[in-house]
């Protein structure tokens, strides 16, 4: 039965692919309203991190922003859903790369290069893109649902050399220690030993710290990875990070620090959806 219900499904993404980016875009579409319907839970929890970091702003400011960052949502479904299904026509992304001879250099020499990046609502397709150009490994939080797992896998793997559970850090330590280049977002409250409490647009959040204790462990560059939409396609652009990692205090306050500049350029493109403050100010949920 599951396999007919993976086949099902697997057929419907591949459907959706298909359909007018418009239906996406536009908010009168039946679309809109379903999906909308669905993500009341998102878009309140896309209120309060926006309500939370942008305290300061007056309230048409936050307004105008988290609907922004609901219409890219809705734009993103598409975009993402398109990644996962895409053949060749991937490739008619008009994509930019910045200081990419950093990434090239590191692979070039056998680097393990832990690839850390901020979580977009474009994520699936940016690392589609970069797993295009790039040799590329990934880490995943799996999903419950065997059947919606299969389905993560198979889209994410349709680039991506290798996958596997962001429990699994023997493998990923592996994967270093063996010159390969591994996704990482550091930027979600995962509560558990291995992080510290730091800032983010100055109010206190949980932060990992596993990308300190990789480098200490394997040697591995750490490479940032900023990633924009822009009016004709996207644009990729590498930092070396390597020396904010001499503490895990320190590593924790500077990753917040260069990811909250990214995000300042395009706010409406990060991923708001997600508690990132679950731990140090749960009540803004509530």
């Amino acid at each position: 039965m599951n396999n007919i219900i993976l086949i099902a499904l697997i057929s419907f993404t591949k459907f959706l692919s298909f359909l007018p980016r418009s239906l996406f875009t536009n908010k009168k579409s039946p679309i809109w309203k379903l999906l909308g319907s669905l993500m009341k839970k998102r878009k309140k929890i896309i209120r309060a991190n926006i309500n939370h970091c942008f305290s300061e702003k007056d309230t048409q400011w936050r307004e105008n922003l988290i609907e922004k960052i609901w219409q890219d949502t809705f734009l993103a479904l598409y975009e993402n859903n398109f990644a996962w299904n895409a053949g060749p026509q991937i490739k008619n992304y008009d994509c930019k790369f910045e200081n990419e001879e950093i990434l090239i250099n590191a692979q070039k020499n056998d680097e393990g290069v832990l690839l850390l990046f901020r979580h977009s609502v474009f994520l699936e397709l940016s690392a589609r893109l970069i797993s295009e150009k790039f040799p590329i490994y990934g880490m995943e939080r799996p999903n419950n649902n065997e059947v919606i797992q299969k389905i993560q896998q198979r889209g994410r793997l349709k680039a991506m050399k290798g996958l596997t559970s962001n429990a699994n850090v023997n493998q990923l330590i592996d994967w270093l220690k063996e010159g390969k280049t591994v996704l990482y977002g550091p930027d979600q409250d995962y509560r558990n030993k291995r992080s510290v409490v730091s800032k983010f647009f100055n109010k206190k959040c949980l932060t990992t710290t596993v990308p300190y204790t990789l480098k200490k462990v394997t040697g591995c560059k750490l490479i940032y990875l900023d990633f924009y939409k822009t009016s004709n396609g996207y644009k990729f652009i590498f930092e070396d990070i390597s020396n904010i990692a001499d503490s895990k205090e320190n590593f924790a306050d500077k990753i917040n620090e260069i990811i909250e500049r990214s995000v300042t350029k395009a706010p409406e493109h990060y991923l708001w959806h997600h508690r990132r403050f679950k731990s140090q100010a749960p009540e803004i949920y509530d």
